[in-house]
Order: C-alpha cells, then structure tokens, then sequence
C-alpha cells in the first residue's frame, strides 16, 4: 500500500511540474507522449489547471480581504492616528 501512495504522490508531482512549467524539457516531452496514449491522463491535467486556478484565486481573494482588514484598522482605529497623518501627509502634502 505504501508503493502505491508514493506512486501517486510522484504522478501528482509529474503532473503539477508539467502544469507549472517546471518539467525538464526531455520529462516534458516524455508527459506529452503519455498524455497521447493515456486520455485519463489529459483529464487529470485539466482538473489539476482547474484547481491550480481556484486556489490561486482563493489566495488573492484572501490577500484582498487581508490588505482590506488592515486598511480599515490604519485608518480608523484611534491608536493609529499618527500613523495614519504621516502616510496621507506622503500623499497630500499642503
């Protein structure tokens, strides 16, 4: 059983590197071939892009909603008061 998940793991890996660009130009080549011969395969690259995407999107959404939080704490928490003068004195300078 554990063979198998290791061979599952370095698929996943072959998959994910030829996805991202990141195979060797002869392993790439070699993933081409078998993406030829093995139609699942083609799926799994598909669903792989897909869910490289989704988490990529997760992530900016995230980093959005992060920088946003910080934003409205800068600029409206008291404590933060000279903080907040000197960053719009950079930008509105009198």
């Amino acid at each position: 059983m554990h063979w198998l998940m290791r061979t599952s793991l370095n698929n996943i890996k072959e998959v994910d590197d030829y996805v991202l660009n990141q195979s060797a130009p002869q392993d790439a080549l070699l993933f081409e071939a078998k993406l030829i011969i093995d139609p699942e395969l083609k799926y799994t690259v598909m669903w792989h892009k897909q869910t490289i995407n989704m988490v990529n999107q997760y992530g900016r959404n995230n980093l959005r909603t992060m920088i946003e939080n910080v934003h409205q704490q800068l600029f409206t928490q008291p404590q933060h008061q000279t903080f907040r003068q000197k960053i719009l004195r950079l930008f509105y300078k009198r």
